[in-house]
This record gives structure tokens, C-alpha cells and sequence, in this order.
């Protein structure tokens, strides 16, 4: 029985012969999308489930663009007076 060819997966092939893939056959394939979780996500995952405070800029930035999206000026931070 002829197995039937996954056609998320690339073959590619020259002449009917198998061929390495090129790099974005590759990237783009279903099949290379498997992989274990990298560390550094894992640390974070570990990080917020101890109840660690993401540190990211995402919060500020949010506020920011939605001022800004509102037509609200920019606000300047203080200055230090000398």
C-alpha cells in the first residue's frame, strides 16, 4: 500500500530523487515545528507560577499608545532641578 504523502511536509525532490531542504522549506514545513519548550520560555513560565512581577515595558507601552491613540499630548517626565 502506497503511503500517503503529508502535504504540510515538504520532499522535495530533483528528478524524483530526495533533496535536502532549502532553508525555508524547512522553516516553513509542519513537521519542524516540533520541539521541546526553550529554556529560557520555561524559566519564565517557572518565574510567574512562583508569582515573580514580569518585568517587561509591555504595560507602559500599552498606556502610552493608547494616549497617544486618544490624541491625548505626551507627557514629559519631571525634570530634576539642579
Amino acid at each position: 500500500m502506497p503511503s500517503r504523502r503529508d502535504p504540510a511536509k515538504t520532499q522535495p525532490s530533483i528528478s524524483g530523487q530526495p533533496t535536502p531542504r532549502l532553508p525555508h522549506e524547512h522553516d516553513e514545513s509542519s513537521d519542524s515545528q516540533h520541539s521541546e519548550p526553550r529554556r529560557v520560555v520555561k524559566q519564565g513560565e517557572d518565574d510567574v507560577q512562583r508569582g515573580l512581577v514580569d518585568t517587561d515595558r509591555g504595560e507602559p507601552a500599552r498606556r502610552t499608545y493608547e494616549r497617544l491613540r486618544r490624541g491625548a499630548a505626551p507627557q514629559a517626565p519631571p525634570r530634576k532641578s539642579k
